[in-house]
C-alpha cells in the first residue's frame, strides 16, 4: 500500500510527472515524490517541497536547484511545480519539450528532456494519441 504522503502528491499532480508531464499510466515504471528543494539544500519535507516525478526526471534533477540557461548561459532557477505553471515555462512541438523561459530551457536541459530515447517514447504515445497530456488550466 503506498504512503498517504505519496497518494497526495499523486493525486494533487494528476498522476502525471510534473516536470516532463509523462502520465503514471504510460511509463515504464512507478513515479516517486521527490524533493523539488533537496534536504542538503535545506528543503523540507513539507507538501510544499514535493512533487511528483518519473524516474528520469528524477535522477537527471537529483540535489540541482539550478543550471544554465543554454541561451544565455546565465544561471538559472530550475522550475518548481509548486510556485511555476508548467505552460508558461514549457510547451509541446509534436514530442519535442520546448522551453519557453529561462527557466524552461535551463530545466529541459538539466533534466535531459529532449534526449533521444525519451523522444522516442514521446513519439510512439504520440502516434498512439495518448500524448502529448491535456494540460490542467
Amino acid at each position: 500500500m503506498a504512503h498517504p504522503r505519496h497518494e497526495f502528491v499523486r493525486a494533487r499532480a494528476g498522476s502525471a510527472c510534473e516536470y516532463c508531464r509523462i502520465p503514471a499510466a504510460v511509463y515504464a515504471g512507478p513515479l516517486t515524490t521527490e524533493h523539488i528543494i533537496a534536504r542538503r539544500h535545506g528543503g523540507s519535507d513539507r507538501d510544499d517541497n514535493l512533487a511528483f516525478a518519473c524516474a528520469r526526471c528524477n535522477l537527471h534533477k537529483g540535489p540541482n536547484i539550478a543550471g544554465l540557461d543554454p541561451e544565455t548561459g546565465e544561471l538559472t532557477r530550475l522550475f518548481n511545480p509548486r510556485i511555476d505553471t508548467w505552460g508558461d515555462h514549457f510547451e509541446w512541438s509534436g514530442h519535442i519539450l520546448v522551453g519557453r523561459t529561462p527557466i524552461g530551457r535551463t530545466t529541459a536541459r538539466v533534466l535531459a528532456m529532449n534526449e533521444p530515447a525519451i523522444r522516442v517514447v514521446r513519439a510512439a504515445l504520440l502516434l498512439e494519441g495518448v500524448f502529448p497530456p491535456i494540460e490542467p488550466s
